[in-house]
């Protein structure tokens, strides 16, 4: 057995002891089986694997997999018909505003004109179906935090899935918490395929033909759908795309794409070694971040939900009455490793305008940003 030594500990933890704990702890609480394999699954990664890669086995990813936005063909008429009809919009709405001083769900946090992230993304949403007389789904994926308020306040307007539930661990015994109301937390949006396949969501979108998801953070007003990016998944036949932007000051603890053994790989702060944090940070050594707007072709996972893996985030927290815990969580830019024909696509700020707290909302909601008709936030000239 493998045992992992904490810091702090002068005891190994054994591994078996963890996993088997966790596993109990979920079936006494009514956790599925899916869940207990996603959980275990980043139990077992968290235990065995190194979190840092070897600083120097990457390569900055070749030009042959990049491309920007401005050089890809628009649409013919002719194609377009047939690219809206492969498409689906999913936002990812697990989030809570609790550090934006909201107590439910972040989307419902008003943003600009009196409407908030939920109900912009709805009618950005509704204005491109009524542009180009289309019937693109849109979905949302919610944590169990979010789902059932959004659920009542969408209605019809949307589909609504669940993530996967897993439970806390307190960060010296590595055992699952029993804290009211925090002993649980979903899994981060690399969850998105399990998620997708246990909901029906998968099946149900492939049997209408609709192979093809764009999926972003429903705090993003920029994210609106992209025919030239759509057309290109479908052209070329690619499984997985990330929208990549310039990196500034700002974004210095953003991911962004390296090469490591022939394939593309997302790397964020978690997977860097500490002695090459300022390398990582840097601007010059790293000029693009993924704004986190993927493009993932459906069947290029529908056979594997399960296998889809993605690098483990060990997030530390502290409970409201002080305990530190871990919650262990993957992100869906950390999957573009899974898929052989990866590619990034450059494009403008424009479609990366996050609100990750108070001084970001203040901006947006000030005159440097408007409403367009398309229910798109831009930046005033």
């Amino acid at each position: 057995s493998f045992h992992v030594f904490l810091p702090h500990h002068q005891m190994p933890i054994d591994d078996d002891i963890v996993i088997n704990s966790s596993q109990e702890y979920m079936r006494k609480h009514g956790s599925s089986e899916s869940e207990i394999i996603v959980f275990t699954n980043l139990l077992k990664k968290m235990l065995t694997e190194n979190p840092h890669i070897d600083w120097s086995s990457w390569k900055h990813i070749p030009q042959e997999w990049q491309k920007e936005i401005g050089s890809i063909p628009k649409p013919t008429d002719e194609e377009i018909p047939s690219i809206l009809s492969r498409i689906a919009v999913i936002r990812l709405n697990g989030g809570l505003g609790t550090t934006m001083g909201c107590t439910g769900p972040k989307s419902f946090i008003e943003v600009k004109n009196g409407l908030t992230f939920l109900e912009i993304a709805l009618r950005q949403h509704e204005e491109f179906n009524r542009k180009w007389k289309a019937e693109v789904p849109i979905l949302l994926m919610n944590s169990f935090f979010t789902h059932e308020a959004t659920k009542e306040v969408v209605g019809s307007r949307a589909d609504c899935f669940v993530q996967s539930k897993c439970p806390r661990l307190d960060a010296e015994t590595l055992m699952p918490i029993e804290e009211e109301d925090e002993s649980w937390n979903p899994p981060g949006h690399g969850n998105i395929y399990v998620a997708l396949h246990e909901s029906g969501m998968l099946g149900s979108l492939l049997e209408k033909g609709r192979d093809i998801i764009f999926v972003s953070n429903i705090d993003n007003t920029g994210a609106e759908l992209s025919l030239e990016i759509a057309g290109l998944m479908g052209r070329e036949g690619l499984e997985y795309v990330m929208e990549c932007t310039v990196k500034t000051e700002a974004d210095i603890k953003g991911g962004t794409l390296i090469e490591i053994g022939g394939k593309a790989m997302h790397l964020e702060i978690p997977q860097v070694p500490p002695q090459h944090l300022d390398e990582f940070c840097s601007t010059r050594t790293f000029s693009i971040f993924n704004t986190n707007n993927i493009w993932v072709s459906l069947s290029a996972f529908k056979d594997r939900p399960y296998e889809i893996s993605s690098e483990i985030i060990v997030n530390r927290k502290k409970t409201t009455s002080g305990r530190s815990v871990i919650q262990l969580e993957t992100s869906i830019g950390g999957s573009i490793k899974n898929f052989a024909k990866a590619f990034c696509v450059h494009v403008p700020r424009s479609r990366f305008i996050p609100v990750k707290g108070i001084p970001d909302l203040d901006r947006v909601k000030s005159d440097q940003y408007s409403l367009d008709e398309a229910y798109c936030l831009r930046l005033n000239q």
